[in-house]
């Protein structure tokens, strides 16, 4: 590993990180009132159209009782029958990496989905006759930092996918393109991130009305002291990407930025890059609270 010195390597062990901060329980915790009161979901607006212009505008929410309370706008807490009633008639395209997967996998097992052909790791259709809705996930094309063998005809480019989707209102299209982008320079990031807004531009001047999505990024595990891990994979390499989502689609009125990183920062349970249900769950609220906003 030529990335860092001996000196340096030292910094990436204990007592350094991964330490327990003690705290003295004798001394009292005080806590006082907010100067501004939190707003209750019925003081904030509707989820639909661009909500971006706002995630700078201090914390996103918080959490109580396993529910994600948003500041930014009136996220609801869908119930089986209610996420059936929100996607029914519609199509739903999932591109990117394993996190957004889950939601298919959720999805899958919520409406439910019956699978429409032989999936694969990277490519996965699903339909529901019933409630006429339709699935489909597909891995983003590399980097991918994976050793499992991936079939890599099936592997596409955001924007190209972008542009072969026929969009319309019923189109719901969500993008998750953070993970396996860590190692990888910022400029080409960057880069690649607007080449994907051109095409969610042509898609939405061809097909008005289609529900776009980008997710940002979230905290992840850092465990086995792995060294490769620490400088390719930090929270801190996906912040990063996290910002510059922020930055290139924030006044972009044609996508809309689910942003999670508050939600998984301040989570109860293990940092995992594949969080528990409880977050997905909630992480889809989200996303169905700008679909179907009552």
């Amino acid at each position: 590993m030529g990335l860092v010195s001996q000196e340096e390597k030292k910094f990436f062990k204990k007592p350094y990180l991964e330490e327990e901060l003690e705290a003295n329980l004798s001394v009292p915790i005080h806590v006082h009132p907010p100067a501004v009161r939190m707003p209750s979901p019925a003081d904030l607006k509707a989820c639909p159209g661009n909500e971006s212009s706002s995630l700078t505008q201090g914390t996103q929410g918080h959490w109580s009782r396993g529910v994600w309370k948003s500041s930014i706008c009136n996220v609801r807490v869908f119930k089986t029958t209610d996420v059936q009633r929100c996607l029914a008639n519609k199509v739903v395209y999932l591109h990117g990496d394993s996190t957004v997967r889950q939601w298919y996998e959720r999805l899958q097992a919520i409406l439910p989905l019956q699978n429409i052909n032989q999936n694969t790791v990277v490519l996965k259709s699903a339909s529901n006759t019933e409630w006429n809705v339709a699935a489909h996930f597909r891995f983003h094309h590399v980097p991918i930092e994976k050793q499992l063998p991936y079939p890599f005809f099936n592997l596409s480019y955001a924007a190209d996918q972008l542009d072969a989707i026929q969009g319309g209102p019923n189109t719901v299209v969500v993008l998750s393109l953070w993970a396996h982008f860590t190692a990888e320079p910022l400029d080409m990031t960057r880069s690649r991130l607007h080449a994907i807004r051109h095409a969610i531009h042509r898609l939405q001047r061809r097909a008005p009305g289609t529900h776009v999505f980008i997710r940002t990024g979230t905290t992840r595990e850092h465990t086995g002291n792995a060294l490769i891990h620490y400088l390719l994979g930090s929270d801190w390499l996906a912040y990063q990407i996290t910002e510059e989502i922020r930055e290139i689609f924030r006044e972009d009125p044609d996508v809309v930025v689910l942003d999670f990183w508050d939600m998984t920062v301040c989570q109860w349970g293990r940092d995992n890059v594949h969080p528990d249900q409880t977050v997905v769950d909630n992480e889809l609220n989200m996303l169905l609270s700008h679909v179907c906003p009552k």
